[in-house]
């Protein structure tokens, strides 16, 4: 089954309501059940998975619901929806970029730091991965199909071709499509540079800034800033992550990625999620999203989305 283009999947994107094609791939390495998807997807809650850490740095997963407070456009709305996120199943969407610049160890190690996380999955939990290089965006596995499958195509990865990143965050508000689980997350593997997109990195932003879930991004072993543009690369991967309440996490080698992994997964298992729902009352535009915690803690969230008041 070919993979389609990103020409024809950009063709696709509507505004605020994405449409994606992405293929799996087709050989005897592909899992059973790997079919081209298609789907439409229109967010009406929205999820904030908060993280929380004091001033040394350590997360804080013990707080009750009286400590936090949501603001929306600089006004307090009272929180109804309140969870810690330990105890839930998770979804992992893992995205991977196999362009060429990845191939040899970076690839590798990605491989070993997605193993870390499918080592650890509960039965209820849900993994997912695509790729994307060579202008080719493939969904080499599923959800909802059988996660232990994960290795035997991941070791099928190899790096190719060009890299159109911006192009590929374009995409990302369907990557969780089929799953689930209410705890859910993205974790992007690139190198950051970008050669073939025909989209801007603020287009992309505005992509991620509508994103139900949080995008964490795995720079491995970026360029000096010299080499790259304006903004440099990193700057960009971690205004990307930034956008969707997610982070951005420096891999200076890329022997380091599994100790990332490793400790990535413990925030994950250590997060607060709200949840509310836009009134459907007045104006639909982008709104500034706040969670303030007390106690003097450093919190991350979302930034806003896009959607009337609650």
């Amino acid at each position: 089954m070919p993979a389609i283009r990103f020409r024809q999947l950009l063709a696709k994107t509507a505004a605020t309501t994405l449409l994606v094609l992405v293929a799996a791939g087709a050989s005897s390495e592909q899992p059973p059940g790997a079919e081209v998807f298609r789907a439409t997807a229109e967010v009406t809650s929205i999820l904030v998975p908060v993280t929380v850490k004091d001033k040394r740095g350590r997360l804080v997963p013990t707080l009750e619901k009286g400590s936090f407070h949501l603001f929306v456009d600089d006004i307090e709305f009272p929180i109804r929806s309140f969870w810690r996120e330990g105890g839930l199943p998770i979804s992992y969407t893992f995205i991977v970029d196999v362009s060429g610049s990845m191939n040899g160890r970076r690839l590798n190690r990605t491989r070993d730091a997605i193993m870390e996380f499918v080592r650890q999955l509960r039965p209820d939990d849900e993994a997912c991965l695509i790729t994307f290089g060579g202008g080719e965006v493939k969904r080499r596995l599923a959800f909802g199909t059988d996660p232990t499958l994960l290795p035997r195509v991941l070791e099928s990865l190899h790096g190719y071709g060009t890299t159109a990143l911006y192009d590929m965050l374009t995409a990302t508000p369907q990557a969780m499509e089929g799953t689930h689980n209410v705890r859910r997350v993205l974790l992007l593997f690139t190198d950051g540079v970008d050669t073939a997109s025909a989209v801007t990195p603020a287009d992309a932003v505005k992509i991620l800034e509508g994103l139900a879930d949080p995008l964490y991004v795995l720079g491995i072993e970026p360029p000096p800033a010299e080499e790259g543009p304006p903004d440099s690369y990193e700057d960009l991967l971690a205004r990307f992550a930034a956008a969707s309440g997610g982070r951005y996490l420096r891999v200076e080698t890329a022997a380091k990625l599994p100790q990332f992994a490793r400790d990535l997964r413990r925030e994950l298992t250590m997060r607060y999620i709200i949840t509310f729902e836009p009134s459907g009352l007045g104006t639909v535009k982008w709104r500034k999203l706040e969670v303030h915690v007390d106690g003097g803690y450093a919190v991350l969230a979302r930034q806003g989305y896009r959607g009337t008041l609650p």
